[in-house]
């Protein structure tokens, strides 16, 4: 028997609500329960999406990097912009490494955008509507679908 991560932790999300529930007469502990029903299912669903999630967004950050090294005023920050975009992003596919190069992309993210949003003119200023796009995408990627 293989385990199916989402189909397991969905279920114990459901048993919960159907079997453990109804049974329960303390206020405290159904909603207890209730949140635990749901970050189970929480769980789940990034289980499943997360290595794709994150697969998406490093390369979004890639092409936005290439993009800002050429606009950006600090010759530092563009050749660590290039360097970025020129690494090879997800090669380990464990959830745990997409996770980390995911937050060293977007530490240069917020590194950028704080130099962008000082820098004058009119490439500056589409380069940081590009960056408030790819935050609010990566809001969007990140919505779980019981929850809005």
């Amino acid at each position: 028997m293989r385990p199916d991560p989402p189909k397991v932790l969905m279920g114990v999300a459901v048993a919960l609500m159907a079997d453990v529930a109804p049974g329960l007469s303390a206020p405290f502990a159904m909603q207890s329960l209730g949140i635990a029903a749901g970050l189970l299912g929480m769980a789940a669903e990034e289980f499943d999406r997360a290595a794709s999630r994150l697969v998406e967004e490093d390369r979004a950050l890639v092409v936005l990097f290439e993009r800002a090294a050429p606009v950006v005023a600090s010759q530092g920050l563009a050749s660590r912009l290039r360097e970025a975009a020129a690494r090879l992003v997800g090669v380990d596919l464990r959830v745990s490494a997409l996770q980390r190069d995911n937050d060293v992309l977007r530490a240069l993210l917020l590194e950028l955008h704080v130099a962008i949003e000082a820098q004058p003119g009119a490439d500056a200023r589409a380069l940081e509507e590009a960056i408030w796009d790819e935050l609010r995408e990566s809001t969007r990627r990140r919505h779980f679908s019981g929850v809005r």
